[in-house]
């Protein structure tokens, strides 16, 4: 196991001067907690509960006290709907936006290091009118704000980068924020969509090294037929050019899943879905690293479900 306190250094410092032989971590997303339940619309959290998301910080702080043990993992990386919504409407009509820190506490209360990526969940607002939840993401730019200011390592953006050193080989992860997704009928987008600013970025981080091996993280996955590239910031226009990214890692769907995708002239990119954490305890899975192998297991087990070489 890697050594925890090395991994807590790199948190706060931005390196890691050890190295290890095999670097693990656990695969968990659409969490939806909610807090503070008792505070909001009964109505909305009666209609959370059909999707059992009012069990979502049970899940999440079960989770957290006894995998990371029981798998030997170095750390947790969260892929997106983190929290269930950034604001909504109280009982009192009032608009209450505390999600976001009270998630940030729950974190505070473990030892793992946790790594994020934003969910479209994680930028929406609720109300509930005529009997129907209703969800925007007008106040997207108010809800990363207080994801950057209430979580460590969303501290440079809601995008960003993590280098580690398994051995001689150096693995880029590169977090994602592909959260937003409310655009309209006649616009020319297509999900998974990321901005001009964070594509220019995405192809800068890919070209920074021929030598390191990608691993992206992101919560809207790409389709499993070849995606279309006839629509704007379409992801995979520059994923497709890096031989060297070989894993995609992604939730939303709430299914469990494995795709190909071509990349470079004669290598292929895996992407893998995992199931939502809190409509199953055993929708997790173990990623162990090596210097020439990623293994990535089936959900909720330890043993490999897929091998991919990286030399």
């Amino acid at each position: 196991m890697f050594n925890a306190i090395c991994i807590i250094f790199f948190l706060f410092n931005g390196t890691v001067d050890a190295q290890t032989d095999t670097l693990s971590f656990l695969h968990i997303t659409d969490l939806h907690t909610i807090f503070n339940q008792p505070g909001y619309l009964d109505e909305m959290i009666e209609s959370r509960k059909l999707k059992l998301y009012d069990q979502g910080e049970n899940r999440l702080r079960n989770f957290l006290q006894t995998m990371p043990e029981k798998t030997g993992s170095d750390m947790v990386i969260a892929t997106g709907d983190l929290v269930d919504f950034f604001e909504a409407n109280t009982a009192t009509e009032q608009n209450l936006n505390v999600q976001i820190v009270q998630f940030s506490r729950l974190l505070d209360d473990y030892r793992t290091p946790v790594f994020l990526a934003l969910g479209n969940h994680d930028l929406f607002s609720f109300n509930w009118a005529n009997n129907k939840l209703k969800h925007h993401q007008n106040n997207s730019g108010s809800a990363r704000a207080a994801w950057i200011r209430n979580v460590h390592c969303f501290k440079n953006g809601t995008y960003y980068s993590e280098l580690f050193q398994v051995g001689t080989t150096t693995y880029r992860f590169i977090f994602l924020d592909n959260a937003f997704y409310k655009f309209q009928k006649d616009e020319k987008y297509k999900v998974p969509c990321i901005n001009d600013a964070q594509r220019y970025w995405l192809s800068a981080q890919l070209n920074e090294s021929d030598d390191d091996i990608e691993i992206v993280f992101m919560h809207i996955p790409m389709k499993s037929v070849t995606p279309d590239e006839n629509y704007s910031n379409q992801i995979y226009s520059v994923l497709k050019s890096s031989p060297n990214a070989k894993l995609i890692l992604a939730g939303h769907r709430h299914k469990n899943l494995v795709d190909y995708f071509p990349v470079g002239d004669n290598s292929k990119m895996v992407q893998v879905q995992t199931g939502s954490l809190v409509q199953g305890p055993d929708n997790w899975r173990l990623v162990r690293l090596t210097e020439d192998k990623i293994f990535v297991s089936a959900p909720g087990r330890s043993g490999e479900e897929l091998v991919i070489p990286v030399k």
